[in-house]
């Protein structure tokens, strides 16, 4: 574990837990859930890369080929969020309130050779975290990025973000139908997380920052991601005691939409190239 420490900010970094971090603080009080350490979806935050997200039934078509990734969860029928969230990341450099961590994945049923990195730095009123790709192949590879923090579920918990529409999903959310952003919670208005149904959808023309105020906790986070984060992804699961707002460059199953890169995200990655993301969240008391 990795502690790094700023003002009255305090983050613990699990590399060997997919690079996840499993706590962050302010004054001892939780800004995300404070994570286990047996799974990286217990943690407070974790990595999506190369994929963020879903691809139905691990199968997708590239290049004029078909592959078949392997189902990483369990019996559920879809690949889910890429390699990095189930991977060791090695520390590269560390210091008091920054620290970098990557982790280099050779071909196997995904044919394109990567290395993945993760940068921590902590301010005065947050942290940021970078997280990059870069190719290593000889061959154009698709991808996503995105990262997936855990808040806590409060009783006045609140979700203020400008969206532009949300995709419907199927029964496995697939996503299936791209509606009004108001169709399941309101986001514009400001969404009460207590009084929302089962979310789990992406929402379109994110235009960031995305507030959260937690008045039982007595904070206020704004979560603001690098401009090739047009998606932001709402998970309110039934009964938790946490939600999710998860910042993303594309929709999930992007690689098998036949819309246009611009419409799903999806990006692909010459040979030698690399490309970020990035999100802050900004902490203050309320």
């Amino acid at each position: 574990m990795i502690t790094l420490g700023r003002g009255d900010l305090e983050i613990d970094i699990a590399p060997d837990l997919g690079g996840a971090v499993t706590r962050l603080g302010y004054e001892d009080v939780p800004v995300l859930r404070v994570g286990g350490t047996a799974h990286a979806l217990d943690a407070s935050c974790f990595p999506l890369v190369p994929v963020a997200n879903r691809i139905e039934n691990g199968v997708f078509t590239f290049g004029g080929r078909q592959y078949r990734l392997p189902l990483n969860f369990g019996d559920h029928p879809h690949t889910l969020h890429g390699h990095g969230w189930q991977t060791a990341w090695r520390v590269e450099a560390v210091s008091r309130d920054r620290v970098s961590l990557a982790f280099d994945h050779a071909h196997d049923a995904w044919p394109w050779a990567y290395t993945a990195e993760q940068v921590f730095t902590m301010h005065d009123d947050g942290v940021a975290i970078t997280l990059s790709l870069r190719s290593r192949d000889d061959k154009p590879m698709p991808y996503s990025l995105g990262l997936h923090p855990y808040f806590p579920r409060c009783a006045g918990s609140r979700v203020t973000a400008s969206v532009k529409g949300m995709w419907r999903g199927d029964a496995t959310m697939i996503p299936t139908e791209l509606v009004a952003a108001t169709d399941l919670i309101d986001l514009g208005k400001g969404q009460r997380v207590a009084a929302a149904p089962f979310v789990d959808n992406c929402f379109t023309g994110w235009q960031g920052p995305t507030r959260i105020e937690q008045p039982e906790l007595g904070l206020e986070i704004m979560l603001k991601a690098s401009a090739n984060c047009g998606f932001l992804h709402i998970f309110i699961p039934e009964g938790a005691d946490f939600f999710c707002a998860e910042p993303t460059t594309a929709m999930p199953n992007a690689i098998n939409r036949l819309e246009s890169a611009e419409q799903t995200g999806l990006g692909v990655l010459e040979p030698g190239e690399t490309v970020s993301m990035e999100m802050v969240l900004g902490v203050r008391k309320l």
